[in-house]
């Protein structure tokens, strides 16, 4: 693994746990042997705005029932399931941390959808995958911890086929001064990398992408804006601490030091 990606596995790194997730399913008086989609999606959606956003981006995205589609940072595992589960895809997911991955696998078995979701631990930034294998690659506030984005860009537009959509919600670099940390995705500014709105989109058109727009303004749910109230929330997957950093980011929205995006672009047919 690069010594670049190291710092990132640590900060999401939490052991045991699958453990923590099953305590939390408990004290929410739910069955944790009898886990479901919509149960999980309480605490596995781990991005700005939980599941509200995944629901949005896929609403926004109009993504296809039934595509193929690359989760491009999947974390524990809660997008790839509603996509498979309420739009019938067929999704491939990769995450750098290896306990999330594991955890998403177990959790895929658990609900019944292991045959529609593959996982393995991989990066971003060389993916692996063959070129135009995917209809769709969904990526949400996974470019906030990639130094390389032009690397990122470039293989989501090589594994994507022609006139495929590559789709990201994340938080960009504001005009008023730097974020409040600690954040979500980095407790110091040495694992965060973040750019302009307008950079990112100049970024996206540089590596090939067309009909590059930021579509954020048509959702009612912005990443990074909080999360809708939710039983369990991502303290198991994310950290006790979650809602001081999820405050934080916030905050910076608020103050116009981080500005929230949900992308749309396409490989040109």
């Amino acid at each position: 693994m690069a010594n670049e990606t190291v710092p990132v596995v640590k900060h999401y790194t939490r052991n045991n746990l699958m453990e923590r997730i099953r305590t939390a399913l408990v004290e929410a008086d739910y069955d944790p042997d009898q886990p479901t989609v919509e149960m999980l999606s309480e605490l596995d959606h781990l991005h700005g705005g939980g599941y509200a956003t995944t629901r949005t981006q896929a609403r926004l995205a109009n993504i296809p029932h039934g595509c193929h589609v690359l989760d491009a940072g999947c974390g524990i595992g809660g997008p790839s399931r509603y996509l498979a589960g309420r739009l019938g895809c067929t999704v491939e997911a990769i995450d750098l941390t290896p306990e999330y991955v594991e955890i998403a696998r177990q959790l895929n078995e658990s609900v019944g959808l292991g045959d529609r979701i593959s996982v393995q631990i991989g990066n971003v930034t060389e993916l692996p995958f063959e070129d135009e294998s995917f209809d769709v690659v969904l990526c949400q506030n996974v470019t906030m911890n990639v130094a390389d984005k032009p690397a990122m860009f470039a293989e989501a537009l090589r594994v994507l086929k022609p006139g495929g959509l590559y789709t990201i919600s994340h938080l960009a670099e504001g005009p008023n001064g730097p974020p409040i940390y600690p954040l979500p995705w980095a407790r110091t500014p040495e694992t965060s990398f973040l750019e302009t709105p307008l950079k990112i989109l100049d970024l996206l058109s540089q590596a090939g992408f067309s009909a590059v727009e930021d579509v954020a303004q048509q959702s009612s749910t912005k990443p990074g804006e909080g999360s809708p109230p939710r039983t369990i929330g991502a303290a198991p997957a994310m950290g006790d601490d979650i809602v001081v950093r999820t405050g934080n980011s916030s905050q910076s929205v608020r103050d116009g030091r981080l500005i929230p995006m949900i992308i749309l672009a396409r490989r040109p047919s």
